[in-house]
């Protein structure tokens, strides 16, 4: 009885002992990337991180709104911009789909293929690049079968 009881405590300790070593390395490591981190560098990615999210976060707004014209615009500030590290794929894919929106009155699939193949091209690594080869083929199609309509039309005016 003594020795099952030894056992329990023995993993008990076990376990706090562990715990408190998660803490430490975790404590620790914040401390590392905090004190590597040199602030005034940081905060300006970090602000224009903040302004492109701003873009992002309007362009969805002014989407739900119906302002397509709008929402493109917000979209190619983003791409505009000459940082490298802001979401350009993001943007990109939000173009992308802004032109072939099936409410979009200005709605060009030419021009959505053009944006999908763009980004699959320049961001291939991108967590959009997938998405955007699916809507590339599938739009791809839908003009394709229109051009297979305007043949048969011509066809039977003929």
């Amino acid at each position: 009885m003594g020795k099952k009881q030894n056992r329990n405590w023995q993993h008990l300790c076990f376990c706090i002992i562990f715990l408190i070593g998660v803490y430490c390395c975790g404590c620790a490591n914040k401390h590392i990337i905090q004190k590597n981190r040199p602030e005034n560098k940081q905060q300006q990615p970090l602000q224009r991180c903040r302004e492109d999210n701003e873009h992002l976060q309007r362009s969805e707004e002014l989407l739900a709104e119906g302002n397509y014209t709008g929402a493109l615009a917000e979209n190619r500030k983003i791409l505009a911009s000459a940082d490298k590290n802001l979401p350009k794929d993001e943007a990109l894919y939000n173009i992308g789909l802004i032109y072939a929106h099936y409410k979009n009155p200005k709605r060009d699939y030419k021009q959505s293929i053009k944006t999908f193949n763009k980004l699959i091209h320049d961001y291939p690594r991108s967590s959009f690049a997938e998405q955007a080869r699916v809507w590339s083929e599938l739009l791809q199609a839908i003009e394709n079968l229109k051009n297979v309509d305007t043949e048969i039309e011509e066809k039977i005016k003929d």
